[in-house]
C-alpha cells in the first residue's frame, strides 16, 4: 500500500455544483420559453432591439452561471477521479485504465459520448469494493452500479441522439450567439425542444449526484477516510 488521498471533500463540492447546474438548467429553460414571445415580436418588428436585449439579460446571466458551474464541476470531477484511480492502485488493485486516463479520457474519442469516462468510472466502482481482498483480482467480480448507466444514458447517449435528429443544438449550445437577429431566430424555434434537452440534463445531474455520493461512500469505506 502507498499513500492515499482524500476524496470526500471533493465529492461534496461536485454534488453542490452539479445541483447548481441542474437548477440553472431549469431556470434557463423557463426563461428561454418566456422570451420566445419577445423574440417573435422583435423579428416581426413589433419590439425594439433594446427591448429584446433587456428581455435577454436574465437569460444570459443564468446561462453564464450554468457555464461557470459546469466548468468547475468538470475540473473537480477530474481531480476526484484521479485520486480514486491512484488510491485503488495503492491497495494493490491493478486497474486496466491508468490514473492519467481520469484526466485525458474526457478528451479522447468518441468525445462527447464519454465512453472512456464511463469505463473508467465503472472500473473504479468495482475496484473500490471494500469487501474485495487486497492484492487480488476478486474486485473485478463486483456488480455494476446501475446509476452510472443512467448517467451515461442521459449525458452521453441522449445528447448524441438529439444531435443525430438535429435537435441537439438546444441541448448542446443553448441559445444561439452572434448578432441579435441570429439569437432571436434561434429562440423563435425553441419550443418543446428546450424541455426535452433540459429533461436530459436534469436526469444526468440527478444520476451523477447519486453516483458520486455512492462511489465516494464506497471508496471511503475502502480507504478508511473519515
Amino acid at each position: 500500500m502507498g499513500p492515499v488521498a482524500r476524496v470526500t471533500g471533493l465529492a461534496k463540492a461536485i454534488v453542490v455544483l452539479t445541483a447548481v447546474v441542474a437548477v440553472a438548467t431549469v431556470g434557463t429553460t423557463l426563461l428561454t420559453l418566456g422570451v420566445t414571445g419577445d423574440a417573435s415580436d422583435f423579428l416581426a418588428g413589433q419590439a425594439s432591439e433594446d427591448d429584446f436585449r433587456d428581455a435577454l439579460a436574465p437569460l444570459n446571466a443564468i446561462q453564464a452561471l450554468a457555464g461557470v458551474a459546469t466548468a468547475a464541476t468538470g475540473i473537480l470531477t477530474i481531480i476526484w477521479m484521479y485520486r480514486i484511480a491512484r488510491n485503488v492502485r495503492a491497495f494493490g488493485r491493478q486497474t486496466t485504465w491508468h490514473p492519467l486516463f481520469a484526466i485525458f479520457g474526457w478528451f479522447l474519442p468518441p468525445f462527447f459520448l464519454y465512453v472512456i469516462p464511463l469505463l473508467i468510472l465503472r472500473e473504479q466502482w468495482k475496484a473500490s469494493d471494500p469487501a474485495a481482498d487486497d492484492g487480488t483480482e476478486s474486485w473485478r467480480r463486483s456488480s455494476d452500479n446501475p446509476v452510472l448507466w443512467g448517467w451515461f444514458l442521459f449525458y452521453g447517449l441522449a445528447p448524441f441522439v438529439f444531435f443525430l435528429t438535429q435537435i441537439g443544438s438546444v441541448a448542446g449550445a443553448g441559445v444561439g450567439t452572434g448578432d441579435i437577429e441570429s439569437v432571436a431566430e434561434s429562440l423563435d424555434d425553441v419550443g418543446a425542444l428546450a424541455l426535452v434537452s433540459a429533461a436530459s440534463i436534469i436526469g444526468a445531474a440527478i444520476c451523477w449526484i447519486l453516483f458520486v455520493r455512492q462511489l465516494t461512500r464506497r471508496h471511503a469505506a475502502l480507504t478508511n477516510e473519515r
